[in-house]
């Protein structure tokens, strides 16, 4: 697998689905769901925080944080060509952290294939590659979804190239 990128992130509590679909692209992201702001700014200064919401940004740039604001009227791919535009990155999806708690994944052994009874006899057989988070235990592998990824990238880079 890929090395992860080195940035990480944190959404604030309306930006749930932005966080899942940064960590199809390896990014460590927290998506902090308390509402709390003050708690958000002090505890997770290392991280580039992402919002749309205004006063919380304000907030943030007066505190020299690094912020990247995202239109609540952005559809996903925006949102995501805003992020990758401001840190100047090209999109490429990698299956390196759980899209569902954010934990690291780590490739699972045949044998721990076989003997799992979390993943389907068929697609056992059909696919060789898996991996699992190593917090919650999620198993991922190479399937049809990621067709829908490919084409969410192809969308990213188009949209990144268009608005150049």
């Amino acid at each position: 697998m890929p090395g992860r990128p080195r940035i990480s992130f944190i959404t604030d509590s309306m930006l749930g689905n932005l966080a899942r679909k940064l960590r199809l692209f390896g990014f460590d992201t927290l998506y902090y769901r308390a509402g709390d702001d003050e708690g958000l700014l002090h505890n997770f200064q290392e991280r580039i925080l992402l919002t749309c919401d205004r006063e919380l940004y304000r907030k943030s740039v007066l505190r020299n944080r690094r912020v990247i604001f995202i239109e609540r009227a952005d559809d996903e791919i925006e949102a995501l060509r805003r992020v990758f535009s401001e840190l100047g990155m090209r999109p490429k999806a990698i299956a390196v952290r759980c899209t569902v708690c954010n934990g690291p994944l780590r490739r699972m052994s045949r044998d721990e294939v076989v003997s799992s009874n979390l993943i389907p006899s068929s697609t056992k057989r059909r696919y060789r590659e898996f991996y699992v988070c190593t917090s919650c235990g999620k198993i991922y592998w190479y399937g049809s979804h990621w067709k829908s990824i490919n084409a969410t990238v192809d969308k990213l880079k188009e949209a990144l190239e268009t608005k150049l």
